[in-house]
């Protein structure tokens, strides 16, 4: 891989040579004359701590795109710096004047049905995301007014008002087969993908597993996998068992606990500082936090740096802003943890609903349970509401929920403008902060001429929803570890992006 691409394409996704994805963990032991030994048959066997939802990357969570990666790709890779780079489907791009981009696609590509990956897809790929119903990411791109192919290998695009970071967006959004889509549709697409990744989809055993074969007419760099098997479990213990019984040959988000038990194992144990956080949302046009008074004094109770040290031993970082997405950034203003004081603002019997995603993420109902423990310190009294992943984001969207509710921020976009338009904005994901003033920031900063002169209008909606406003209870940013038993290669992107293109096992 090049110094300057750290997610280039499908290849450096997920590529290997066959993937199986076997519903729960009871078929660990493979198949197809596979007898629990990865490297006899040169299949690297992966364990997840949950299945996908969907492998429509139109309307899926990002999370999921671990298994859905390895066949559909996205428009433009992503460099080791989490910037836009240059070598994937789009090539080169260029700014004309305030509101034209002008993007090169790369030539002689076909998706595995043969239809042509030409900038007539790539068009097509954005306007399924900028308007489709369901389409996860058209929050981010309402200022996109239009797109269409110049010619067979060059896509303009023209926004409304300037906007600085399409390319950083277009990282993001993934190549779909146009007269293939439109026929299936997301759940026809989910039954059967189709991209122009390094794989190519085989099968599907309802209930039990996914199969995919090697992509021959790939336009990327191939792997040395012959094979990749993912399978999932909730439980981290058992994920490690997995990988000490040589039933697996890398296992997935471990907790600190497992992650030192696979050390004094003799594991290869990697960390990594993820970008991801986990941020706790005060729904403010809902009782009981419609009342600012009420919102301040939970944001005063919660003391994240006691929550990173008693449930994570240090291993994760106290972050107390929204919008500094990239590791190691800290926000311009932020709100200290001051028991006392916000004990003496709750002066009544306040019911507070508290909503999270149960075993989604590593610790989180220990931390749920810490977060609750806080508020009750300070007089409220807690109703806990643990619900799957799935219902917590059809709640969330549907603006059903009230209260407090735990959400991972993933920024796939290392841009704060993927948080502003994700979690702030009116017609944002989460949209518990509606304000037009913040709408008018957020457009404010996008029209800035790059990242650098729009970050002091960042700072200034950071410390307005999170310090001011008290919309927002940023908690920590995940360090996330996996573990490997005779396999080398595998990268963890801060992202949320697991890279298998390079893995092979050891001799």
């Amino acid at each position: 891989m090049s110094q300057s691409s750290f997610r280039r394409h499908g290849s450096l996704r997920a590529s290997a040579i066959g993937v199986i994805l076997v519903l729960g963990v009871t078929a660990c032991s493979g198949q197809d004359g596979d007898k629990g030994d990865g490297a006899s048959n040169g299949t690297l066997r992966v364990v997840l701590n949950s299945q996908p939802a969907t492998l429509d990357p139109v309307v899926g969570a990002r999370s999921d795109q671990y298994v859905w990666g390895t066949v559909v790709e996205p428009l433009i890779s992503t460099g080791e710096d989490l910037e836009p780079g240059k070598e994937g489907i789009i090539t080169d791009w260029s700014r004309d004047g305030d509101t034209t981009w002008n993007f090169e696609v790369r030539p002689g590509v076909e998706f595995s049905n043969g239809e042509k990956a030409d900038a007539a897809a790539v068009a097509n790929s954005i306007l399924l995301n900028r308007d489709g119903e369901k389409a996860i990411l058209k929050s981010y791109l309402t200022n996109v007014k239009s797109v269409k192919a110049v010619d067979e290998d060059t896509v303009e695009v023209r926004t409304a008002k300037p906007q600085y970071n399409i390319p950083n967006l277009l990282t993001n959004i993934f190549l779909m087969p146009p007269k293939y889509y439109e026929e299936k549709g997301t759940e026809g697409f989910t039954a059967h993908p189709i991209g122009t990744g390094a794989f190519v989809w085989k099968e599907q055993q309802p209930g039990r597993s996914i199969s995919v074969t090697p992509n021959d007419g790939y336009w990327g760099q191939k792997t040395s996998l012959k094979g990749l098997t993912f399978t999932w479990s909730a439980d981290a213990a058992q994920r490690l068992a997995l990988l000490r019984s040589k039933a697996a040959d890398a296992v997935f988000d471990l907790p600190p606990s497992q992650a030192k038990e696979a050390r004094d194992a003799g594991l290869d144990v990697q960390t990594v500082q993820s970008a991801m956080k986990i941020v706790g949302f005060l729904q403010s046009d809902k009782a009981p936090f419609d009342d600012p008074q009420l919102r301040e004094a939970a944001a005063l109770a919660v003391d994240r740096d006691a929550i990173v040290k008693s449930i994570f031993g240090g291993e994760a970082a106290p972050d107390a802003g929204l919008l500094n997405v990239k590791p190691g950034t800290e926000p311009s203003a932020q709100v200290t943890a001051d028991p006392a004081k916000a004990k003496s603002l709750v002066t009544k019997k306040v019911t507070v609903p508290l909503t999270y995603p149960a075993k989604k993420y590593t610790y989180i109902d220990e931390v749920a349970q810490a977060v609750g423990g806080q508020l009750e310190a300070a007089g409220f009294t807690v109703e806990y509401n643990p619900v799957d992943y799935g219902t917590l984001v059809s709640e969330v969207v549907s603006r059903k929920i009230s209260g407090l509710y735990l959400f991972a921020g993933v920024p796939n976009v290392a841009v704060p403008d993927y948080f502003a338009h994700g979690f702030i904005t009116s017609n944002s994901i989460t949209a518990n902060c509606a304000d037009p003033a913040l709408d008018k920031l957020a457009e404010d900063a996008l029209e800035k001429a790059d990242l650098a002169s729009a970050q002091p209008l960042y700072d200034e909606l950071n410390k307005t929803t999170v310090v001011d406003k008290h919309c927002y209870l940023p908690l920590y940013k995940q360090t996330f570890s996996y573990a490997t038993d005779g396999v080398s290669g595998i990268r963890y992107s801060p992202l949320n992006n697991v890279l298998f293109d390079k893995a092979e096992f050891k001799k």
